[in-house]
C-alpha cells in the first residue's frame, strides 16, 4: 500500500509536444542551473523522492556531451548541462532519478517509428541501445540512479508493441547494460487490457521491473466520467497485483494531475486538473500499489517562485490545495 500522497513525478528538460507543455517548455529551455536546482528542491520539499526524466535526449539529440559518435551532438539549452545539474541536485537531496530511453519521441525519437509497423529499422534499436549505455556509464554508479524509463508509453494490449520491445530489450539493451538495471514503464491504463492474464508473460518478455499504468484521470473534463476511467484502471491494478508480485514486478500507479484544454488549432494543452478529482485518484489507487507517481509537478502543479517561473496560472492553486490535503489527511 502506498502513502496517500504523490511521491514521484515525471519531468522533462524539453518536451517533444509543444502543445502539451505550453505552460512550461518554452521557459525551461532558457533556464540556468539555479532554476533547475530550485525545481528539484521544490519537488523534494513536497515529498517527491523519485524523479522520472523523460528527456535524456530530444528528437535524437542527447542532453549531454561526450557521446557524439554513438548518440549525437548535445542539444543546446540555456543551462550548459541541465541533465547533470538535475541529477546532481537529486543526489544531494537523497532522491532517486530514472532516465528515459525509448522510441517515438518522448525522449529519444529519431522519427515517428511508423506507428510501430514492420519492417523495423535497426538504426532505432542501435541508437537507443547506445543511449542506454551512455546513461548507465554516466550515472549508474551513483546511489541516486534508480534505473531507466521507457519513454514510449507502451500499450500491452497491442501485441506488436510487446514484440518490438522484446526485441529491443532482449537483443539490444539488456545484453549491453545487464539485468541489474531497473526498467520502469508507464503504459496506457490497465482498464483497457482485455487479456490481463497475459500481462505477466508480456512483462517478462520485455524485462520490465516496475509497472506504473497511467490512470487516465486527465482524459475527460467531466469528473464523473474521469472517475469511471480511474476505477477501471484500479480494477486492472487489483487484478494484476498478486501475479505481478509473484514474478517480482513492482506495481505503481501514474496519477494524471492534468486536464486537457482545447487549443485553437485543434490540439490540446495540459492544464491543472480539479483537486476534488485528484483527491479521489489518490485515495482510490493508493491501497492497490506500492507508489503513486504523477504527470507532472513541473508546469502543472508547481509552486510559482522567482526561480521556478513556469506553470499555468492555476498551478499555484493546485499546489496549495495539495499541500492542505497532505497536511490534514
Amino acid at each position: 500500500m502506498a502513502d496517500r500522497k504523490i511521491t514521484g513525478s515525471f519531468m522533462d528538460l524539453a518536451h517533444v509536444n509543444l502543445w502539451d507543455a505550453m505552460w512550461w517548455t518554452d521557459e525551461c529551455r532558457f533556464w540556468k542551473e539555479e532554476n533547475w536546482r530550485a525545481l528539484v528542491r521544490d519537488m523534494h520539499e513536497i515529498g517527491i523522492d523519485n524523479v522520472i526524466n523523460t528527456t535524456s535526449a530530444f528528437w535524437g539529440r542527447p542532453m549531454f556531451a561526450g557521446y557524439e559518435k554513438t548518440v549525437g551532438v548535445k542539444y543546446k539549452m540555456g543551462c550548459e548541462d541541465p541533465l547533470g545539474v538535475v541529477f546532481d541536485e537529486v543526489e544531494k537531496l537523497g532522491m532517486k532519478m530514472f532516465h528515459g530511453i525509448g522510441f517515438r519521441g518522448r525522449c529519444s525519437q529519431v522519427t515517428d517509428y511508423r506507428h510501430m509497423q514492420k519492417p523495423w529499422d535497426e538504426n532505432f534499436f542501435i541508437w537507443n541501445r547506445n543511449l542506454a549505455i551512455a546513461l548507465c556509464e554516466k550515472f549508474s554508479d551513483s546511489p541516486a540512479f534508480a534505473g531507466l524509463y521507457l519513454s514510449n508509453e507502451i500499450d500491452f494490449d497491442q501485441d506488436l508493441q510487446v514484440e518490438l520491445y522484446e526485441k529491443y530489450m532482449k537483443q539490444y539493451v539488456r545484453p549491453a547494460i545487464g539485468n541489474q538495471i531497473k526498467l520502469l514503464a508507464s503504459p496506457g491504463y490497465l482498464g483497457a487490457h482485455e487479456q490481463i492474464e497475459k500481462l505477466p508473460e508480456q512483462l517478462e518478455r520485455t524485462t520490465i521491473n516496475i509497472l506504473a499504468p497511467q490512470d487516465y484521470g486527465g482524459r475527460d473534463s467531466n469528473i464523473d466520467k474521469a472517475l469511471e476511467l480511474i476505477k477501471r484502471n484500479s480494477l486492472g491494478l487489483k487484478n494484476a497485483a498478486k501475479t505481478l508480485e509473484d514474478i517480482g514486478v513492482e506495481l505503481w500507479s501514474n496519477c494524471e494531475m492534468f486536464d486537457l484544454e482545447p487549443s485553437p488549432d485543434g490540439r490540446v494543452y495540459c492544464v491543472p486538473g480539479p483537486f476534488e478529482r485528484i483527491r479521489q485518484q489518490i485515495e482510490i489507487q493508493s491501497p492497490l500499489v506500492k507508489k503513486l507517481i504523477c504527470y507532472q509537478y513541473q508546469g502543472i502543479w508547481n509552486r510559482k517562485t522567482k526561480l521556478v517561473n513556469i506553470g499555468h496560472p492555476d498551478s499555484q492553486k493546485l499546489y496549495d490545495k495539495y499541500c492542505e490535503y497532505i497536511a490534514v489527511k
